[in-house]
């Protein structure tokens, strides 16, 4: 029974002292300490073989004390075995020696199963006599002997390294060295004394330091990859820092580039606008002469289409380089919901008359007077739908408009417009298309109908702006179906009537002059710079017989509106980029005068600048209104209609 308590004691040291190799999951050990895991689990059944063969000699179980004992050998060749490459791989100094341990580990392992096996057979190794007791033949000694050698080339290779390491290192292969010849020495005694268990005991000592070595390896280790770790965390603070300055390097970069585009573009709508305004308004200006021959007049009509089909080009690049750049922004003012359809009427049904279309508008349900909104862009998405109608309906065709209330709840309202026209249709094929920027059915109809792709684009933009839906239906050959919504707030003026009724005009906050005032006789300041221009202007309003004073820069405009009694001039005509003093600050300091006409004189912006934030300062430095470049007409007699006041009769002029 000695033989199974230390056996036990040995065996429950081994687990408790290592207890943290034999928890940890097999797929976690790697290097030496699998090999560490193995040898362990080696020893253990050795230990365990050792404690049972101590019970089965007290109760005389011959039998199984033999199976026993065989698998005692077996464990303690394969604890050797497992040594010799417990060595090789800590050591790691991969050189021939390495493989003359391995293989030598291999080949007294081999041996030993052999004679193992061939002693089941024959008694080579040990046997039981009829009483039981156990008796050691000459091959067991044989082995042992070998054991001794393996040891003593194994301690011999460790003690060989340790002279070439230092440190802690040097440490653990002197212990390894000296363990192995402790081992030796063990080995001697057990062939001595046989039924001692001095080699159990050696095992047990050398386990328990062996296991220092692995939990310092595996702190190490732990260490080595937590600082890895820590470096990998600092250099991806380090590489996320960089790729922050770098976005913002980036942004900054793309905010300069889309400034610069943005300068470029408003440079460049300027500069084109500027001599376009000369083309177009001389030619409305000849068209207007009554002494112009009809073959004369035809080619104006040419020219004066051309030169608004070019217009219509550069407007659509600026407002699809504003939609890309996200600066297209909406305007949030009361306007008269009458006025603006009233407005696209006008245009459309005008286009209509001149194609020789039949066009209807059909008001369904109530509408308020005012809605909060944008109606410039609003009316953009009707014009562009219903141009498109007239452009792509052949003679004899008809274009029908008809707008709804969709629905209002929070204040909101959902206005519906649906524009159908019995022109060309488009086909199923190019149907999903028709709001891709650029997109044309046919290229050879697209210069024929003057189309550049980009107007469906565009007032789907519009409309997505609006909080609105658009959406199409058309078969070829038969016609086409836009339906637009958008999205309005409600304004405290309503005064709801029915479909098509008249509605008061002073209803959304601002105060307008009665439509169709007679402006004869009124005198108009102008600031323009570029003296063509000027030269139109005058003409423009000469047509109505308005008297026109021209300053050459803002700052002789505010000289020459404060050298002037009040109410001398019903209006100021301001272009924004002149020298000296620009059309913004001349506003301002025009506005600041003290005087009774200075915060009510009506100042129109008459500028090539036609983007949004270009409207939106004018607004803010005290304009009443921005009209772009190449001047329509109809849109300037209309627009000082509604500012100018009716002239007092006792004023001179």
């Amino acid at each position: 029974m000695t033989y199974s308590i230390i056996g036990i004691l040995a065996a429950i040291i081994l687990v408790i002292t290592n207890r943290d190799v034999f928890l940890t999951r097999k797929d976690a050990i790697a290097g030496t300490r699998n090999t560490y895991c193995w040898f362990l689990l080696a020893v253990l059944s050795y230990y365990v073989t050792d404690a049972l063969w101590g019970v089965f000699d007290e109760y005389r179980m011959t039998k199984i004390q033999f199976a026993d004992t065989t698998l005692y050998f077996a464990a303690m060749a394969a604890a050797v075995l497992l040594w010799t490459q417990y060595v090789v791989d800590y050591l790691e100094r991969g050189n021939v020696f390495d493989k003359i341990l391995r293989y030598t580990g291999w080949a007294f392992f081999v041996f030993e199963i052999i004679v193992i096996t061939l002693n089941i057979f024959h008694p080579v190794m040990f046997w039981f006599d009829e009483n039981g007791v156990y008796h050691a033949e000459s091959i067991r000694h044989v082995t042992l002997a070998i054991q001794i050698l393996m040891f003593l080339l194994t301690s011999a290779y460790t003690l060989h390294v340790t002279l070439r390491t230092e440190g802690k290192v040097q440490r653990r292969n002197l212990t390894i060295g000296l363990f192995g010849i402790a081992m030796i020495v063990l080995i001697a005694f057990q062939i001595i004394y046989p039924l001692w268990p001095f080699y159990a005991m050696g095992y047990m000592v050398g386990t328990c330091l062996l296991h220092t070595f692995v939990v310092e390896d595996e702190k190490d280790e732990y260490r080595r990859k937590l600082e890895k770790s820590l470096l990998r965390e600092q250099a991806q603070k380090d590489e996320l820092a960089e790729s922050k300055k770098a976005l913002v390097t980036a942004l900054a970069e793309a905010e300069r580039a889309n400034k610069a585009k943005t300068v470029f573009l408003s440079n460049m709508s300027h500069e084109i606008r500027t001599p376009m305004n000369a083309i177009i308004g001389l030619n409305t200006i000849a068209a207007s002469d009554p002494t112009a021959s009809s073959e004369v007049k035809k080619h104006l009509e040419k020219i004066g289409v051309s030169a608004r089909h070019l217009l219509e080009i550069i407007n659509d690049i600026l407002d699809m380089s504003r939609i890309e750049s996200g600066r297209m922004t909406l305007r949030t003012e009361p306007f008269t919901f009458s006025r603006a359809i009233d407005q696209v009427n006008s245009i459309i049904g005008g286009q209509c008359k001149d194609k020789g279309l039949a066009y209807k508008c059909t008001l369904n349900g109530q509408f308020d007077e005012c809605y909060i909104g944008d109606a410039m862009k609003l009316k953009q998405i009707l014009i562009n739908i219903l141009g498109n109608a007239v452009k792509f309906t052949p003679e004899g065709g008809s274009v029908n408009f008809e707008v709804a209330e969709d629905s209002r709840s929070d204040g909101k309202v959902v206005l519906k417009f649906v524009a159908s026209d019995t022109g060309i249709g488009i086909s199923k094929e190019f149907l999903p298309h028709i709001f891709d920027t650029f997109s044309q059915e046919n290229s050879s109809a697209a210069g024929s109908y003057g189309s550049t792709g980009l107007g469906m684009a565009i007032t789907k933009s519009i409309v997505e702006l609006m909080n609105g839906t658009i959406s199409v239906e058309s078969e070829k050959g038969k016609g086409t179906t836009f339906t637009v919504t958008v999205t309005l707030e409600e304004s405290a003026a309503k005064n709801s009537e029915t479909a098509g009724g008249e509605k008061s005009q002073s209803g959304c906050g601002k105060k307008y002059g009665s439509t169709g005032v007679d402006l004869t006789g009124c005198r108009i300041l102008l600031a323009e710079d570029v003296p063509v221009n000027a030269e139109i202007v005058k003409m423009i309003l000469g047509m109505r017989k308005i008297e026109v004073d021209t300053a050459e820069n803002g700052k002789i405009a505010a000289e020459m509106f404060a050298s002037h009694d009040p109410g001398y001039y019903a209006a100021i005509l301001m272009d924004m980029r002149m020298p000296v003093m620009d059309g913004l600050e001349s506003t301002r300091v025009i506005r600041s005068m003290e005087r009774s006409d200075a915060g009510t004189i009506p100042i129109i912006a008459l500028t090539a600048n036609a983007f949004d934030d270009d409207v939106q300062r004018s607004l803010q430095a005290g304009l009443n209104a921005h009209l772009s470049k190449p001047i329509e007409p109809a849109a300037l007699f209309r627009t000082l209609e509604e500012l100018v006041k009716l002239p007092d009769p006792e004023r001179k002029s």
